[in-house]
């Protein structure tokens, strides 16, 4: 590997890199060589681009960085992504710095036209390709982990591989997932070269060469029984290694063998940690009551070992399932699966030992200021007076400024007949449910302190506690009743005339649901309240409230105002740290919105994911929007039984008492659902629920299906509709024209026409397209008579995207076009009996990693739903 690349070449101002960032992970001792796939990495010189894309611990970098070292010297150049390279600048900056280790100057034009303008263009993407066309023949430049910029970076990445100077250099990219570059146009030309999970399996000669390394010897039976139980992931069979080193124990050889992939956990403890010296496993145990960050400076307050920084090094070069966090290898954490199973273990060891070491975490994290991770400690420490001693004020402040979420609070040691004698101190740890997520038990604790009598009305209390009332209402999808709770706040408020950053969760709330009832000026009013506050937080004002009036303009049609304001709140949560917080999921829905109008599906759902993953099972109102989102993408994906369902989960996600405009939205979501599948009168049933203008346009669309071209014109009069916002004002138009479409009305050319001149002034594609089934056909039909440019060419290509998503529109192939991965069909295998979260439990992998796998075998079954996969999967005799 070319060295050179230094952190003090960056040519954009304030933008700093590690050293590590342009150079490959140290190889481990015990590599295993894959030649194979060495041979057919160095064949994907000469193609456009070459994709790496597998799970975490598939072992994607380190199979890179095997052959980057194996290459020529001088000749390859490195770049690891992090969660910073989410920002596009930082990301093309780092890209641009990259390849000065082989070819000193690369990328100072493009970094100064970076500096100059913040932002990419497409002279920067001309810049970088013709840099790279002058770097030396058979160069390779190798992005590790580009997922974590995938999102940003895509749209340019697309632009510049399609100028890459293949011919020169070979450009690979690898991550957790497939970078969204139209790889279905690379494929079909021949020119992208592909390596996945499947082709990172170890075969068995591999596994045999892995066990030797670690001076493991068995026999070809034993190692043939474990290769097959273990599937080949590496990560298994490191596991095994470690259990079997140095031991040649039959008894322990058999429990080995027995090892499935969801007994992982199981087994971890007896065959890898007790393998490990006392004092390290000791250590282990211990350090995992740390939530979040091991340092050494944590681990020895915690164990009160001065060796801490020695043994936390020992667990690293070890490979004992510790993540390395920083550049400098400082800071860690543990695997999650395995912290889990080491407090497990600690807790049915030594629970008074346990109970030290919380104790001694506590009093670590306060003296540090921490005191969101010290009132953790002090709970888990049976130490509840200290603990809300330190919540009882910080906890709203804490929350708009730190950017990691609080953890879940153990609570078995707090007595509510106590709690109720300190009302101030059970706000705060209500307060703190509320915010962690905990919206059950958050209410539960609200309830005990108002029957409790103990709030002096027209108190600062008493405007907290309405405060907080509301914000649990309004999770709770009980929008009316927010409303009321809010405005009881806002008078006490007045009348104490108490300001503090409490109060700021009063206009938060309240944008929110203003916007979910359809009320955007009252959302712009809180809008407004919550900036005029004093000493407003950062992340309210430039992420929170942003992010709420980005969603309030898109839902009333306003797309470029949306999107300008939710990029630059999304900006400034990366800057900060709050792209994974509970105060990013308004910008984050309105990407993802604006993706699916612009029909990128990919980056739609990716987006959605990452709000699911944010509000699932702990903020209801938040995650019903979210899965009514991800049945919009599927629907758009043809995936419609899916959909149908993820609308009926988003129902269950509410209470009954959920106000009836959010139960209308589910409503509307399964009449279009099911008047795609040809059900006309479960649509009319559902309408009667919908507002005015909503209702109309439903049974418009319901009468044009029907064929009742005067049902359509009844139902689209404006007095009949009210007022609409432009998205629903574009639908009426188009509506219109698919009617004179179906009638064969010569003014049907005219009418299009006129809503064509407005999707296009406002940037409404995907529901041009899917409004009508009628507009989307004449759309195909007619394309050779429309005048080409971008726009229209991407209508028509959308077009015929929803003419093949259609129901029956799936192909009637006998054979699959591509097989299934072992992964895959894991999955597969346990779809007929299990639901989505068993399988994520059955198979030790997240819930969103099974959804990946499913779509991926809903493609290649040529399926739209569950029940079309396992009659397929039968058909198939792959069930």
């Amino acid at each position: 590997m070319a060295q050179g690349a230094t952190a003090g070449h960056a040519a954009l101002r304030g933008t700093r890199f590690a050293l590590t960032k342009f150079g490959p992970p140290a190889l481990p001792a015990t590599l295993v060589t894959r030649s194979v796939l060495h041979d057919r990495l160095t064949a994907g010189a000469g193609q456009r681009l070459t994709v790496v894309a597998g799970s975490a611990g598939a072992g994607k970098s380190v199979l890179l960085a095997s052959w980057a070292a194996a290459r020529p010297p001088g000749m390859t150049c490195w770049l690891s992504c992090d969660r910073a390279d989410a920002d596009p600048v930082r990301f093309w900056a780092g890209f641009a710095e990259a390849p000065r280790a082989i070819g000193p100057g690369f990328g100072a034009d493009a970094a100064n036209l970076l500096a100059m303008d913040r932002t990419m263009s497409a002279d920067v993407t001309a810049s970088i390709a013709n840099d790279a066309a002058k770097l030396p023949a058979g160069s390779a430049v190798i992005v590790d982990d580009f997922h974590f910029a995938a999102a940003a970076a895509a749209p340019d990445m697309t632009n510049l591989a399609e100028r890459w100077p293949t011919e020169t250099v070979q450009l690979v990219l690898a991550g957790r997932y497939d970078p969204p570059l139209r790889q279905h146009r690379l494929r079909m030309s021949g020119q992208l070269c592909e390596i996945r999970d499947r082709d990172m399996y170890f075969s068995l000669s591999e596994s045999r060469d892995l066990l030797a390394n670690f001076g493991v010897q068995m026999s070809d039976a034993h190692l043939a029984l474990l290769h097959q139980r273990s599937e080949g992931w590496p990560v298994v069979l490191q596991m095994a290694a470690l259990s079997l080193r140095g031991n040649t124990d039959p008894a322990r050889l058999a429990r080995v063998l027995e090892v499935h992939g969801q007994v992982i956990a199981d087994y971890f403890v007896s065959e890898v940690l007790e393998q490990q010296p006392p004092e390290l496993a000791q250590f282990m145990l211990d350090t995992s009551i740390l939530t979040g960050v091991l340092t050494a400076d944590a681990c020895a307050a915690v164990t009160e070992r001065q060796d801490a920084a020695v043994l936390l090094h020992a667990i690293d070069t070890a490979h004992l399932f510790l993540v390395v966090l920083d550049d400098d290898r400082t800071s860690f954490r543990y695997h999650r699966l395995v912290r889990r199973v080491l407090r497990a273990e600690l807790h049915a060891r030594d629970r008074s030992r346990e109970q030290v070491l919380q104790l001694r975490a506590a009093e670590w994290f306060e003296a540090t200021g921490d005191a969101r991770r010290a009132a953790y400690h002090y709970l888990a420490a049976q130490q509840a007076d200290r603990a809300l001693a330190l919540i009882q004020d910080r906890v709203v402040p804490d929350f708009l400024h730190v950017p990691t979420m609080p953890e879940p609070l153990v609570l078995n040691v707090a007595d509510p007949s106590v709690l109720a004698q300190t009302p101030e101190r059970l706000l705060g740890l209500a307060t703190h449910l509320l915010l962690s997520g905990d919206t059950a038990r958050g209410g539960e604790y609200l309830d005990l302190l108002e029957r409790a009598g103990k709030i002096q009305p027209g108190s600062g209390l008493a405007a907290r506690f309405a405060a907080f009332q509301s914000f649990r209402y309004a999770v709770a999808g009980q929008l009316e009743t927010a409303v009321q709770q809010a405005l009881a706040a806002r008078a006490a408020q007045d009348l104490t005339h108490h300001t503090d950053e409490w109060n700021a969760a009063i206009p938060l709330m309240l944008i929110r649901v203003y916007t979910c009832l359809g009320d955007f000026p009252a959302a712009e009013r809180e809008a407004a309240a919550a900036l005029a506050a004093p000493d407003v937080a950062e992340s309210v004002r430039l992420v929170m409230v942003p992010g709420a009036r980005a969603l309030a303009l898109f839902e009333a049609g306003y797309l470029a105002e949306a999107a300008d304001a939710a990029e630059a709140a999304d900006a400034e949560a990366q800057r900060l740290g709050f792209g994974h917080h509970f105060l990013a999921v308004d910008h984050l829905r309105v990407l993802s919105g604006l993706a699916l109008e612009r029909r990128d599906l990919d980056a739609a759902e990716h987006l959605t994911e990452r709000v699911l993953s944010i509000t699932e099972q702990r903020r209801p109102l938040f995650e019903f929007l979210a899965l009514l989102d991800r049945a919009q993408i599927w629907a758009v994906r043809g995936q419609i039984r899916d959909a149908l369902t993820t609308v009926e989960a988003a129902r269950q996600v509410l209470t009954s008492a959920a106000s009836p405009v959010l139960l209308a939205q589910a409503d509307e979501q399964e009449a279009l659902l099911r008047l795609s599948l040809g059900d006309t009168r479960s649509p009319a049933e559902l309408a009667s629920n919908l507002p005015a203008a909503r209702r109309g346009l439903l049974l418009a669309r319901v009468a044009l299906a029907a064929g009742d071209d005067h049902g359509v014109q009844q139902h689209l009069q404006g007095a009949a509709l009210g007022d609409l916002t432009p998205r629903q004002a574009l639908m009426r138009q188009v509506l219109l024209a698919a009617a004179a479409i179906e009638r064969g009305d010569p003014a049907a050319a005219s009418l299009l026409g006129s809503a064509l001149h407005v999707a296009r002034s406002q940037g409404f594609l995907n529901t041009f397209v899917t409004t009508a089934p009628q507009v989307a056909s004449y759309l195909v039909e007619h394309a050779a008579h429309l005048r080409s440019d971008p726009f229209i060419d991407t209508l028509v290509a959308a077009a015929l995207e929803v003419r093949a998503a259609q129901p029956g529109a799936a192909p009637s192939s006998r054979v699959l076009a591509e097989p299934l991965t072992a992964a895959e069909d894991r999955v597969l295998q346990l779809l007929p009996t299990s639901s989505y979260l068993q399988i994520a439990d059955t198979l030790y992998i997240s819930r969103n990693t099974v959804k990946t796998h499913l779509r991926s075998i809903y493609q290649k079954l040529g399926v739209a739903s569950r029940s079309e996969a396992l009659e397929r999967a039968v058909d198939l005799r792959l069930l």
